[in-house]
C-alpha cells in the first residue's frame, strides 16, 4: 500500500462518506482479563455523536508514517494454504462481523496472546468499499471497479482518569470529580486484506502500531500469521550498528565521512526507483552499498557479521534508511545539516586537535539574531592586512 491507498481507504471513516455496515467489539479488563462486555451494532444506527467517535478511532488506525507506524505484512504462502490464522481472517471477513462465533474466536486469540498488563477495547469494523474508477489524471468516475471487502481492527488502551476538582452544575459547587474509564487512542490495529494499487491484497495486511517500541511481535506472528518487519526507525538503528562494527576499529576511516557517503548512496538508489516502491537489501546488496561508499574489500567482511547478527527477516529498506539531515552531536554541541549541503563540512587537525570545520562566509543566525558575518570576515581581512 501507498499513502495514495492509505489515504483514500481512510477518507471512508468520515460521516459524509461511511459506508462501515458493522461494529463488534470488546472490553478486557483485569490481570485476568475477563470479557466486561460486548459491542455488537450496526455501525449506521449509532447516535451521531457516538459514532464521531469511533471513527476517529478507525482514522488513527491508518495514521503516522507508512513504513514506521504502518506497515505492510506478508503472509507466507504456508501460512495461506494451511494457516489457521489466515483462513481464520478471510473467515472473519466474510462472515460480515455477523457470527458471534467467530468474533468470540477472534476475541480469544487476541486476549490470550497479546501482552498488554492494562485494560483494553478490541474494536472491529466491516465495510464493503465500491472503489470507483479513476481517470489517468486521477478524476473518480461513477462506475466501479470492484467491491472492496475489508475488516478493520483497532486495540484501544483503556485508562482511568487522573483525581481533579471538577464543577458540578446541578449543586453549584467545585467537588472532587469521579474518576471514569476512559477509551484512548489505538494502539495497535490492522487493515485485513491490505488495499494495493486500489483493490483487494489478499497476500498482506496493513498493521497499525502507536509506538514501534511496543511492536507486539506475538500479535503480527500468532493472531494475524503474519511475518514481522521493523518500522524504519529501528531498520536505521540496525543499519547504525552495522556501521560502527565495520569501521569502528579501522581508524583509517573517518566516521563523518563514511555516513554521509552511505547516506548518499542510499538516496540515489531510491531516486532510481518509483514513489513508495521499496528498495530492500540483502546482505549482498548492504555490502555493495558499503563498497560504493568507500569500504575496501578487506572490510566488508564485518558487513557480512554485523548483517547477519542484526537483521532478523533478511533484508532492509533502503527507503527507510535514508536521513534527511545529518546531525553531529558532542555533550554539549549539535551540529545539523541536510544531507545534499554536508560535503560544506570538513575534518582536519588544528593545532594537534581533530576538528570540525563549517564555512562561515555567509549571514548567520544566532536565536533569531542575524550577523553579518561576511561583513566582520572582510573587516577582519582588512585590518590583518593592516598590521601586516
Amino acid at each position: 500500500m501507498n499513502k495514495s491507498d492509505i489515504s483514500e481507504l481512510k477518507k471512508r471513516f468520515k460521516k459524509t462518506k461511511v459506508t462501515a455496515s458493522r461494529l463488534a467489539g470488546c472490553y478486557v479488563a483485569g490481570e485476568e482479563r475477563e470479557i466486561k462486555t460486548y459491542i455488537n451494532d450496526t455501525f449506521l444506527n449509532l447516535e451521531d455523536e457516538e459514532m464521531f467517535k469511533y471513527l476517529e478511532i478507525m482514522k488513527k488506525t491508518m495514521s503516522g508514517t507508512l513504513g514506521k507506524n504502518m506497515l505492510e505484512l506478508p503472509f507466507t504462502t504456508k501460512e495461506e494454504l494451511e494457516g489457521n490464522c489466515y483462513k481464520s481472517l478471510v473467515a472473519l471477513r466474510d462472515s460480515e462481523l455477523k457470527s458471534e462465533q467467530m468474533l468470540e474466536a477472534f476475541y480469544r486469540s487476541v486476549i490470550d496472546t497479546y501482552d498488554y498488563p492494562g485494560n483494553y477495547l478490541i474494536l472491529l469494523v466491516y465495510d464493503a468499499y465500491d472503489v470507483p474508477k479513476q481517470t489517468q489524471d486521477g478524476q473518480l468516475l461513477d462506475e466501479s471497479e470492484e467491491v472492496f471487502k475489508y475488516i478493520l481492527c483497532a486495540i484501544c488502551p483503556v485508562e482511568l482518569t487522573e483525581p481533579r476538582l471538577s464543577y458540578f452544575e446541578d449543586r453549584n459547587v467545585i467537588a472532587n470529580r469521579v474518576r471514569d474509564w476512559l477509551v484512548e487512542a489505538p494502539m495497535n490495529g490492522f487493515v485485513f486484506p491490505a488495499f494495493t494499487d486500489r483493490s483487494a491484497d489478499v497476500h498482506n495486511l496493513l498493521y497499525y502500531v502507536k509506538n514501534t517500541d511496543e511492536m507486539h511481535h506475538e500479535l503480527i506472528e500468532t493472531v494475524l500469521g503474519c511475518t514481522s518487519k521493523e518500522p524504519y526507525d529501528k531498520q536505521k538503528k540496525t543499519l547504525y550498528n552495522i556501521v560502527d562494527s565495520v569501521i569502528n576499529d579501522v581508524p583509517e576511516y573517518e566516521t563523518f565521512a563514511v555516513v554521509r557517503n552511505i547516506n548518499d548512496t542510499l538516496v540515489e538508489m531510491v531516486e532510481e526507483k518509483e514513489a513508495d516502491e521499496p528498495v530492500l537489501l540483502d546482505c549482498k546488496g548492504l555490502k555493495e552499498v558499503f563498497r560504493e561508499s568507500g569500504i575496501k574489500d578487506e572490510h566488508l567482511y564485518a558487513v557480512e557479521d554485523a548483517f547477519k547478527a542484526c537483521v532478523s527477516d533478511g533484508n532492509l529498506d533502503a527507503r527507510g534508511l535514508v536521513e534527511k539531515s545529518m546531525k553531529l552531536k558532542t555533550d554539549t554541541v549539535t551540529v545539523q545539516v541536510k544531507p545534499e549541503n554536508a560535503d560544506i563540512i570538513e575534518v582536519r587537525v588544528i593545532d594537534g586537535r581533530k576538528c570540525l570545520v563549517i564555512p562561515m562566509d555567509v549571514d548567520i543566525e544566532v536565536n533569531g539574531v542575524m550577523r553579518r558575518v561576511r561583513e566582520e570576515l572582510e573587516n577582519a581581512a582588512e585590518n590583518a592586512d593592516k598590521e601586516q
